[in-house]
Formats: structure tokens, sequence, C-alpha cells
């Protein structure tokens, strides 16, 4: 990818219009709001000034880290192409969180949505993929999840840019935290 953002590289059109609907009519993000904590943790470790949520959703994980940590002194930037106030190219963070948002990904783009992840982050990449499909579909059928894949799918995928840490492994989930190489 080149430093010129273009939506498209990320995500059609058609399906970016897809998620906006589905979007409207049921929760979108709420799946990081258990992990806010660690975040928060990681990101002082790391001596972070900024967090990227890289699929944000419906602004649950800026939420969240407000209702924990009001005093926060973060800068949150938000990255949601389901939302046009939030489908602009994001600021560069320290650090990047992803939370049940890759399998969403188009598997034709992601690894440009990878690169892009890279190229938006500094440090650190807090990522938390499901490995099983959605419990929800679009109107057409189609499962929400649109890559399942296992967990060594997703470890292999990263492991070729980051540095990988406190993996963790669950029922239908991965997760941990991965520092740039």
């Amino acid at each position: 990818m080149s430093n010129t953002f273009n939506i498209n590289d990320v995500i059609s059109e058609e399906y970016r219009k897809k998620l906006e609907q589905v979007t409207k009519h049921m929760p979108w993000g709420g799946a990081v709001n258990s992990s806010v904590p660690k975040i928060h943790e990681y990101a002082i470790q790391h001596d972070c000034k900024s967090i990227l949520d890289y699929g944000s959703g419906k602004s649950d994980f800026y939420n969240t880290m407000y209702e924990l940590f009001p005093n926060h002194q973060f800068v949150i930037n938000q990255y949601e192409p389901a939302r046009p106030e939030f489908s602009m190219d994001p600021e560069i963070s320290d650090m990047t969180v992803c939370v049940d948002v890759l399998e969403h990904i188009e598997p034709d783009k992601l690894d440009n949505v990878l690169d892009h992840i890279y190229n938006k982050t500094n440090k650190i990449f807090y990522f938390k993929v499901c490995l099983l499909p959605s419990h929800g579909t679009f109107e057409d059928g189609t499962n929400l999840h649109l890559i399942i894949q296992p967990k060594e799918f997703w470890l292999e995928k990263l492991e070729k840019q980051w540095d990988l840490s406190n993996i963790h492994i669950a029922p239908g989930h991965v997760w941990g935290l991965a520092t740039k190489k």
C-alpha cells in the first residue's frame, strides 16, 4: 500500500454499505469492553500517548475507556468504515487496538488491512480475533464473520510484521499483544 490512503484498498464500497446498514440495527463494537483494563495497562507499560481503535464500531472502546479511567491522558483515535465520520485515514498512534474486527474483513482485503494497521501503529498492537462463525448474518444470509480460520492462520499472518507476546487462546478466540519488528 502506498502512503496515500484509499478506503477501497481496505474495504469495498459494496461491503462498506452492508456494514453501515447492519450496524444500524444491532450492537457493533461492544466486544472490546472487557479488554479495556488490559489495553489501558499495556498502553501505560509501553508509554503510549495515543491509541487507535481500528474498527471502532459504535465507539464502545472510547466510551468505556472514559468510564473506567476518566482521567486517562490518551488521545483516542477511531477508524470505522461503517461510520462516515470515522471512515477517513486515521492518525498514526502509539498503540492500535483491534478487537473482534479482523474476522469481519473481506478476505481479499485482509493483507491490505494488516498493512494499514501496521503503518498506523508506532509501538504496539492489541488484537483479539474470533475463530468461529458469528451468530448474526447480513440480510442476504452471509455470516457476519467473513474469515473463519484457526488460530494458526492468524498468528502466522501477524508474525510477518509483529513480535507476538502474551498470546491467549480460548475456545473460539485468540488474542494478545504484538510489538512492531
